[in-house]
């Protein structure tokens, strides 16, 4: 002990440096986001020299990337099991995903920010890229499903997202995504203020997302599954 009662914090005493590094991260994200976000900030709370964390992550982009990747499968993870909820109780698959994907969102704003504003990753890491496809995979296995397509779960979750190029249903499987993701990240960044901060304008909004916006998106994906199919690759 130290003069004081205090107690000398020299050298790493965690028993898992990396879970403590990304759990420093995430609080860091939480309180700052990803312009506060800093190696030296992380390895403070959790307790280390700045140079720890090398040994697990290199640099700053390894840290953020393994973020990314938890990132990654807290949304496939949560939107399987909206999937199972929504088999289990009748409800719409596509809509369950598309609602998941918003409460990951509000979840961990600061997590969903560095796993789609891919700045500062590592590039070619191999872990992000399953991540990634996995995730990209549900949404276009629930997307073909709900235009009544025919799909091989197994493939589509080992393809990369640009392997999609060809895909007949490619502006449908945007669509979901643009719909899924443009609001969720208008709602975290502030974009919809006006609304959100007005008594009751959270409610509001989530309310007009899971009810009018999901009913539209329905509607969209019957009046597509009723149009012939096309090949994007024949569009010069």
């Amino acid at each position: 002990m130290m003069a004081g009662g205090a107690t000398k914090r020299s050298g790493y005493h965690h028993g898992d440096l990396r879970q403590a590094m990304i759990e420093a991260a995430e609080a860091v994200l939480a309180e700052k986001g990803v312009g506060g976000f800093t190696l030296r900030e992380c390895a403070r709370r959790a307790g280390v020299s700045p140079a720890a964390p090398a040994h697990h992550f290199g640099n700053l982009a390894g840290l953020l990337t393994a973020i990314a990747t938890l990132g990654f499968d807290d949304l496939s993870e949560t939107m399987e099991a909206a999937v199972a909820r929504a088999v289990a109780s009748g409800g719409d698959r596509l809509a369950a995903i598309c609602e998941a994907y918003l409460a990951v969102a509000l979840n961990r704003p600061g997590r969903f920010r560095v796993v789609f504003g891919r700045l500062g990753l590592k590039s070619g890491d191999e872990e992000l890229r399953r991540a990634a496809v996995r995730a990209f995979g549900i949404l276009v296995r629930e997307t073909k499903l709900a235009l009544g397509r025919g799909v091989d779960g197994g493939e589509l979750l080992t393809r990369l997202p640009s392997s999609y190029g060809g895909d007949a249903d490619l502006a449908e499987i945007l669509f979901v995504w643009s719909v899924t993701h443009g609001f969720s990240t208008m709602l975290i960044d502030g974009q919809l203020a006006p609304f959100d901060q007005q008594p009751g304008g959270r409610e509001l909004l989530l309310g007009l997302y899971s009810g009018r916006l999901m009913e539209m998106l329905r509607a969209a994906m019957r009046g597509s599954a009723a149009m012939p199919l096309a090949n994007p690759a024949s569009h010069g």
